[in-house]
């Protein structure tokens, strides 16, 4: 399997040799200080890496196969601080069950909790993965509005008005979809601090 840090290095380098080529100096994350978070898909078609920096950033790795391909700089604003004062957790991206693919949720975890769990309206649940703060779950679910998605989006000239309409309302029917999972955080000791929709309306 290909180490976290593997993946991180790649993602990385190709983040930066890519925006350099293209004159983007002024948006490249730093090139020193970053640390493997928690991770879904190591080895899928699709997965995706978090990823810290010592100087306060964070960002996610998208990986392809294994490979770190793309390192996704996370906007620092004081919304996720907030966002922790309401729930123990904040969400960096998440990603509704369409085309044959999970469902997920990523993030990082409020101090004070170790564990996080998706729970699905049919009783399946998937325990994330927690490395230092960082969190990524992933969970196989039938969003039923989403059983078409491609479908739907075929249907429409993309560039359409039909078509953007009609990628909004899928949108609109993932966030739906995603709210009626359920997250659980827990804390070292065992404790609920969290039992509420995966999402919510400014995630």
């Amino acid at each position: 399997m290909t180490s976290p840090a593997a993946q991180l290095e790649s993602a990385l380098t190709t983040t930066i040799e890519e925006k350099t080529a293209r004159g983007s100096t002024d948006r490249l994350p730093p090139t020193q200080g970053w640390h493997p978070g928690a991770r879904i898909g190591a080895t899928a078609e699709l997965g995706a890496l978090l990823a810290y920096n010592d100087d306060g950033s964070a960002g996610i790795c998208n990986l392809e196969n294994g490979r770190g391909t793309w390192l996704n700089l996370q906007p620092q604003n004081q919304k996720q601080d907030q966002d922790q004062n309401q729930r123990p957790y904040a969400v960096w991206r998440w990603m509704a069950a369409y085309n044959g693919r999970p469902a997920c949720l990523m993030g990082r975890l409020a101090p004070g909790a170790a564990r996080l769990e998706l729970h699905a309206s049919d009783g399946t649940v998937a325990e994330a993965d927690v490395v230092d703060g960082t969190f990524a779950a992933e969970i196989a679910v039938n969003m039923v509005s989403l059983r078409h998605a491609r479908e739907r989006l075929e249907a429409h000239e993309a560039a359409s008005a039909e078509g953007r309409a009609e990628f909004e309302r899928l949108m609109a029917d993932s966030r739906s979809e995603m709210t009626k999972l359920k997250v659980r955080v827990y804390d070292s000791a065992g404790t609920l601090l969290y039992d509420g929709a995966a999402i919510n309306a400014t995630d």
